[in-house]
């Protein structure tokens, strides 16, 4: 049986109101309200799939003004209007007041039904779409507040021009919020180009930025292209501004201003049309205190300033992203897996994240392959912590003969230092790995021995 859609019908006439809900029985729930103080009392109390309005109503309020206040405090519920008095003029108005369709009474009965299920059909399948996309932005998944807010800012800024200084914490997401921002902008289609400041060699910087002619150094064994060149009409993104060198910074300064720039070794100065955008995980005004940041390049970046949340600071988005990252997991590591409990959800909520969504993406990844075939529980969770006991650590392995009980050390060895090293690296594999000194296959391989030994 098909769901009957719940209707707050908001209309003086007593018998036009009786009718509609009796022919109306088999489709649709309705609840009445004579006026539209009655009607934003009751909006109070339940939720509705739509308001049917009339526009005008015998006393109080009309139906513009019910309208008006219903929009204001309740924005996502649908308002059909409804009136025997249709005119342009006040169609209009009540679509700009956020109606989501406004019909003429004047169909009989059946037919002003089909029409109402008809919109709230396509409303429900809508508001669907919208709450769930909500979710996404490009490859960034958040329900927050705070991050919803961030995606109509870059709905608003996307198709600007203007510079963008991104700020956040390590593994919060700047480059992915700035390739997000690229997508929605008229350069979609052109190159983004990344360039990580804090891993430019010294002497490569002008070569690496702007590009060199053959011979203009040694080992300059052809013509290169910098990453402004390979940009030219779509975005360069700047990470890890504030590691720049000073010095590098003045050399920046002018490209970003004046868009022109000369290789090295080269006298023809070269025009680009890119669009700026940089990224820090370090406090930049911090940063012009201690005179390690030129102000003038500050200013010239941070035309729009966006914050990226810590973790900690929109737990919300906590099960959105275990979700995400669990079923991203299973098909990149082909692991049949029941996914968290909500007490493994609620544990994973408490803990502060110091690596942010890079952290947590690493953990669902490592516990899934720990705990194949399985729905995932809080006795399953291990966020990094180590127990300082050595003795005790070692005392159950200490009757064992000596071949068995070195394996089985080793063993106990791999899994706490792994989870350890990981935590340690903001949930970071190549980090980790780099740090271990071994291959990120070879991390990957311990891992799932572990997974193996513990079957």
């Amino acid at each position: 049986m098909t769901k009957k859609f719940d209707l707050l019908l908001v209309d003086d006439d007593d018998e036009y109101a009786r009718d509609f809900a009796l022919l109306g029985q088999e489709v649709f729930n309705v609840y009445r309200s004579a006026t539209g103080e009655e009607a934003l009392k009751k909006l109070q109390k339940f939720e509705p799939d739509a308001v049917i309005l009339d526009l005008r109503l015998g006393s109080g309020i009309d139906g513009l003004e019910t309208l008006k206040r219903i929009r204001s405090q309740f924005v996502e519920l649908p308002v059909i209007m409804v009136t025997d008095y249709a005119s342009i003029e006040t169609a209009v108005e009540a679509i700009k007041l956020g109606a989501f369709h406004y019909i003429s009474k004047h169909p009989n009965m059946k037919a002003l039904h089909a029409i109402i299920r008809r919109e709230l059909q396509q409303i429900s399948w809508k508001t669907l779409f919208i709450r769930e996309t909500d979710k996404h932005f490009g490859s960034i998944v958040a329900s927050s507040p705070v991050m919803k807010n961030i995606f109509k800012t870059i709905q608003r800024i996307a198709y600007s021009n203007a510079n963008i200084l991104i700020q956040g914490e390590t593994g919060t997401g700047k480059e992915l919020l700035a390739r997000a921002i690229h997508s929605q902008s008229p350069r979609a289609q052109l190159p983004f180009v990344a360039i990580n400041c804090s891993a430019l060699p010294f002497h490569l910087f002008e070569s690496e930025l702007f590009g060199h002619e053959k011979g203009s150094f040694t080992g300059a064994i052809a013509r290169k292209k910098g990453r402004f060149e390979l940009a030219d009409g779509g975005t360069i993104f700047l990470d890890e501004i504030a590691d720049l060198n000073y010095n590098h910074q003045s050399k920046l300064l002018r490209v970003i201003e004046e868009q022109t720039f000369t290789r090295v070794g080269g006298e023809k100065e070269i025009k680009v049309n890119v669009r700026i955008m940089a990224a820090s995980n370090k406090n930049i005004q911090d940063e012009i205190k201690a005179t390690r940041f030129r102000e003038d390049l500050f200013y010239r970046l941070n035309t729009i300033p966006l914050k990226l949340p810590a973790l900690r600071e929109r737990k919300e988005d906590i099960p959105v992203l275990i979700d995400y990252f669990t079923k991203s997991a299973y098909a990149e590591n082909k692991i049949k897996n029941s996914g968290f409990t909500n007490q493994a959800i609620n544990k994973l909520k408490n803990y502060s994240w110091p690596g942010n969504i890079r952290e947590l993406k690493s953990f669902i990844e490592r516990t899934i392959i720990m705990h194949p075939d399985k729905r995932i529980q809080p006795e399953d969770i291990e966020l990094g912590q180590i127990s300082s006991d050595i003795p005790v650590f070692f005392e159950k392995f200490l009757r064992l003969p000596y071949p068995e009980a070195r394996t089985r050390v080793l063993m106990e060895f791999k899994k706490i230092y792994i989870a350890e090293l990981t935590r340690r690296n903001g949930g970071n594999i190549t980090k980790a790995a780099g740090e271990a000194q071994i291959q990120r296959s070879s991390l990957h391989r311990m891992m799932k021995e572990i997974v193996m030994n513990d079957k």
